[in-house]
């Protein structure tokens, strides 16, 4: 499994709504944004921390997690991969798939 992939099945495996993946790999960026949402705070983080688990299980590094206890969107740090975790109403405010529409693809 690619990393993205891996972060793509913990997400589902909490039960993570709207997954999209905004592909980098031509832009001499990171490889790819993986975004997503909950409706609450207590989902948001456990997905977070389910990423966490799969990804360093699988052999990948958790860079940084940015974000604490009282975050409505967590951002993991998977070096090649970045994971977006929001708060449903968080990520209707900041719309990231519009910031980077020309590289979405769309699940």
């Amino acid at each position: 499994m690619t990393l993205t992939e891996i972060i793509i099945k913990a997400i589902e495996d909490k039960k993570g709504s709207d997954i999209d993946v905004i592909d980098f790999r031509h832009q001499g960026m990171v490889d790819a944004f993986v975004l997503c949402d909950a409706p609450s705070l207590r989902q948001v983080h456990a997905i977070a921390d389910h990423i966490a688990e799969s990804v360093e299980k699988a052999g990948f590094t958790v860079h940084h997690i940015e974000g604490n206890a009282d975050s409505r969107w967590l951002l993991l740090d998977c070096l090649d991969v970045i994971a977006h975790v929001f708060v449903s109403e968080e990520r209707a405010f900041y719309q990231l798939e519009k910031l980077w529409a020309d590289y979405l693809i769309k699940r």
